[in-house]
């Protein structure tokens, strides 16, 4: 089972967002969606693929920005698993 603690309200995210300067994010996707990884508003260093109906956690830097093709559903969070 794993545990999530939020720190902060669910926001949709589709365009680059530091998601409140967060080191560890908690991302769901209702429909299939692509997550980018911006370490500035120019430079992607990641993306992946994220399925319809999951979840992941992401850790970036407090500065870094995510950005999605479709709509996600991001919280500021910390894990333990």
């Amino acid at each position: 089972m794993n545990i999530i603690k939020p720190s902060a309200n669910v926001i949709a995210v589709t365009t680059q967002n530091t998601v409140n300067g967060s080191t560890v994010l908690y991302v769901s996707a209702a429909a299939a969606a692509q997550i980018n990884l911006y370490s500035n508003a120019t430079t992607q260093y990641a993306s992946f693929v994220l399925p319809a109906g999951q979840y992941i956690f992401v850790q970036k830097a407090t500065t870094d920005l995510i950005s999605s093709n479709a709509a996600i559903q991001v919280t500021s969070a910390a894990y333990r698993g």
